[in-house]
C-alpha cells in the first residue's frame, strides 16, 4: 500500500514537473516573438509602468480598506456605544464624524490630503480617547491606531516612495542613462 502511494506521489510530481517545462517554453516563445518584433519596446514600457505604479495601486487599496473601517467603527458604535462609555445622546455625533471620516479618505486627491486626514484623525481620537472601553482590544483609541492610522501611515510612505520616483523617473540623468543602457531599436 505504501509503496502504491509513494508511486502515486511520484507520478503526480513527474507531471507537476511537466506542466512547468512545458509553462516554461510556452513563455520563452512568447518571449522570442515579442523580441523579434516591434512589440518588445511596447513590451518593456508597459512592464516598467506596472512597476512604477505598482505602489499608488496598493496605496489606493490601503485607504479603500481605511475608509471600510471607520465605517465599520461608526456602525459598532451605534450598536455598542454604551460599552464605551459614550453618552447616548452623544453616540451619534461620533458615529457621523466616523461616516465623514470614510467619505473623506475616499476623496483624498494627494499625499498633502492624507497627510492632513492622518493629522485630523489622531487629533480627533485623542478627543474622544476619553470613552474607554473596559478591554483595551476593543477600545476607539485601539482600533483607530490598529485599523486606519497604521494603514493610514503606510499609504502615506508608498505615495512618498512614488513621489521620489517621479522625481527621479523625470529627471533628465535619469532619462539619458535609461537611452544609453537601453539597446536601439531596429
Amino acid at each position: 500500500m505504501l509503496g502504491g502511494i509513494i508511486g502515486l506521489l511520484r507520478q503526480k510530481k513527474q507531471q507537476s514537473h511537466e506542466r512547468k517545462i512545458m509553462q516554461f517554453r510556452k513563455e520563452m516563445m512568447e518571449l522570442q516573438m515579442i523580441d523579434n518584433s516591434n512589440l518588445r519596446d511596447q513590451f518593456v514600457e508597459q512592464l516598467l509602468l506596472d512597476r512604477f505604479l505598482a505602489p499608488i495601486e496598493k496605496a489606493q487599496f490601503g485607504i479603500q480598506e481605511t475608509a471600510k473601517q471607520s465605517q465599520s467603527l461608526a456602525r459598532l458604535l451605534g450598536i455598542y456605544y454604551q460599552d464605551h462609555g459614550i453618552p447616548k445622546e452623544k453616540a451619534p455625533e461620533i458615529c457621523s464624524e466616523f461616516r465623514s471620516l470614510a467619505v473623506r479618505l475616499t476623496k483624498a486627491e494627494s499625499l498633502e490630503d492624507l497627510k492632513i486626514l492622518y493629522e485630523a484623525i489622531t487629533i480627533f481620537v485623542q478627543e474622544i480617547s476619553i470613552y474607554k472601553h473596559r478591554e483595551n482590544k476593543y477600545s476607539i483609541e485601539y482600533f483607530v491606531e490598529s485599523k486606519i492610522l497604521h494603514k493610514l501611515n503606510d499609504c502615506i510612505a508608498d505615495y512618498n516612495n512614488f513621489q521620489r520616483r517621479l522625481e527621479m523617473y523625470s529627471s533628465i540623468d535619469f532619462q539619458i542613462a535609461t537611452q544609453k543602457a537601453l539597446p536601439e531599436s531596429q
